[in-house]
């Protein structure tokens, strides 16, 4: 069944399936989780499933050409939108910097596609793919939408977080949570798609963070030639204060791998934790780090470790959120920071950025 190649995400598709079975597919859907972990894989399905005449009422074919043409986005029932780029003019953002917006305009298509009768007399279906990226015009045009919605229509939007929206907006929507898959579902779906060894594809999933996109999407020969010196620089910063705050904030922007650097880091804290509370070499995820890791592990207060982890996660979605970068990479930098050094070095640092 197509619906089972969605992987990691049992509960979502359960929630999706008995909905479709029944007959109660709500108005408006909201689903909400980090990215490559499967959230517009299962809006495009639930279109599917909608528009397939081939299968159950709760699944899909995958092969007919209704299937065919919501997967390429070209089925005349099934409208997809994303932001469109634009010049930042908010501040904060650096001069010439592109950023993205769903715009009132891209709304009113969207409403007047839903207000005209499906063309094959079934299901209409808007997916709108990263709708935290509304701006207030937009979000404040699609609650008409919400509040009178056409029939037959289905509304997903496609969000790393409920608080990405405007609570207005997310309350009107049926929320169903997409979280990190398993590290060994991960790895497994890597298998066969991944060239490397079991350990290797077992890293690859924890620097992931549970996302099977991100995880295929990683560049392994980066990931393994550069993660060494990335720890290094951050036990460097953590220690001595080298290099200083604004410089490696810079260093992190200009690397252009923000999301594997942090993958890196929450793997290194998850060891240390793992190490400092088991003492068993062999569930170190980074094999490779295992004798540095057991050397630093006795030093690291293991709620310290687990804070740190949140704080990284925290980050991780502010910047899928899209706030300021260099805002978000300061910020957590100065709470790893004072995490490692408690309270009065906390204010040290803060005094001295």
């Amino acid at each position: 069944m197509p619906f089972a190649e969605i992987v990691g995400q049992d509960r979502a598709i359960r929630v999706v399936r008995r909905a479709l079975a029944a007959g109660t597919v709500p108005h408006a859907w909201l689903f909400f989780g980090p990215g490559g972990v499967g959230k517009f894989k299962t809006a495009l399905a639930v279109a599917k499933a909608l528009l397939c005449g081939q299968a159950a009422a709760d699944d899909f074919c995958g092969s007919c050409a209704d299937c065919g043409r919501v997967d390429n986005e070209a089925h005349p029932d099934v409208l997809v939108l994303r932001a469109e780029s634009k010049k930042a003019e908010r501040e904060g953002a650096g001069a010439g910097q592109e950023t993205g917006e769903i715009r009132i305009e891209q709304v009113r298509q969207f409403q007047r596609w839903a207000a005209v009768a499906a063309f094959e007399g079934g299901w209409r279906v808007g997916i709108f793919d990263g709708a935290e990226r509304m701006n207030p015009y937009a979000a404040n045009a699609l609650l008409k939408t919400l509040e009178e919605p056409p029939p037959k229509t289905a509304l997903i939007l496609v969000s790393p977080s409920r608080g990405a929206l405007l609570p207005t907006i997310a309350s009107r929507c049926q929320a169903l949570h997409f979280p990190p898959a398993g590290r060994d579902e991960v790895a497994a779906a890597l298998a066969g798609r991944v060239e490397g060894t079991r350990e290797e594809l077992g890293l690859l999933a924890e620097l992931a963070g549970g996302s099977i996109g991100k995880a295929l999407t990683l560049d392994r020969d980066w990931v393994f030639r550069q993660r060494k010196l990335w720890v290094d620089r951050l036990c460097s910063f953590l220690e001595h204060r080298r290099p200083g705050l604004e410089d490696f904030t810079e260093e992190l922007v200009q690397s252009g791998r923000i999301v594997e650097v942090l993958g890196f880091y929450r793997s290194w804290y998850r060891d240390l934790l793992v190490y400092r509370v088991t003492g068993d070499r062999s569930r170190i995820a980074n094999l490779d780090l295992a004798e540095p890791i057991a050397d630093l592990a006795g030093t690291f207060d293991p709620v310290g470790c687990v804070e740190s982890i949140a704080a990284l996660e925290r980050a991780r979605q502010s910047l899928e959120s899209h706030m300021n970068t260099q805002l978000v990479l300061e910020g957590l930098l100065l709470d790893l920071a004072a995490l490692r050094c408690g309270d009065v070095g906390a204010a040290i640092l803060r005094d001295e950025y």
